[in-house]
């Protein structure tokens, strides 16, 4: 997996609250015709349950009719007046009992049963993993690994290009020349060349409204300039050996 050109594309923060957001992002996503990630709170904030939402539901059936598109977890709400949804400190109980709420919900809505889960903090404790083993769950993805469940397998991968570092479009502007630079300058220098997975997260209801030209942008540049290919993590499975 380390060894070749892979890149995790996933739309964070799915809910009712960026309808149009989202759907102008993955609109772009679909005209590059690549493979991508949809990361969805299936009550967030506890003010867009999406079992008030029929059209929004609508909205993510007809995206995930496309084979190249793939719905993973992002929690049960996300947050709650400033503070970030915890896997990482509670027991093993108590995420399960997030995580069945969640997929309730999805049920509910008949929306698929996501295989992948991935903690709104970007951390997540051992005892959640175990709740998701039980959950049946393939995947899950912090800040820093990516594990594979039933196998026991986990993977250090590189930081995750992300433009939502404060949870705010104005104070997340600065992100905007921060990443071109790491992206353009580091990632990908003249004299380098770049390996392994390359993982950018979009966020709509925080992303600076400019970060989608440079998000598209940069999936071109993998593209055409350094033939990354583009995966679900389903796909993940296929190249652990």
């Amino acid at each position: 997996m380390i060894e070749r050109k892979l890149s995790l594309v996933t739309i964070h923060d799915v809910n009712p609250s960026c309808a149009e957001k989202l759907q102008k992002t993955t609109d772009e996503l679909n005209e590059l015709d690549i493979k991508y990630n949809l990361s969805i709170v299936p009550n967030y904030q506890y003010k867009y349950n999406l079992k008030d939402n029929p059209a929004f539901c609508d909205q993510i059936a007809t995206v995930l009719q496309s084979d190249k598109v793939e719905l993973t977890l992002h929690g049960y709400y996300h947050e709650l007046d400033g503070k970030i949804e915890d896997y990482d400190s509670e027991s093993k109980e108590e995420e399960k009992l997030d995580i069945k709420k969640g997929l309730d919900i999805l049920s509910s809505v008949k929306l698929p049963k996501p295989y992948t889960f991935i903690p709104p903090s970007w951390f997540l404790s051992r005892q959640a993993i175990e709740a998701l083993k039980d959950f049946k769950f393939e995947i899950s993805e912090s800040s820093s690994d990516l594990e594979f469940i039933k196998k026991g397998k986990k993977y250090i991968v590189s930081p995750v290009m992300n433009w939502d570092m404060q949870g705010d479009k104005e104070k997340n502007k600065q992100s905007l020349t921060q990443n071109k630079k790491q992206f353009y300058d580091h990632l990908f220098n003249i004299r380098g060349e770049s390996y392994g997975l390359f993982r950018m997260a979009i966020h709509p209801p925080h992303d600076p409204d400019e970060a989608l030209s440079d998000q598209i942008e940069m999936i071109k540049y993998l593209i055409e300039t350094e033939g990354y290919q583009f995966i679900k993590y389903s796909d993940l499975l296929e190249y652990d050996s």
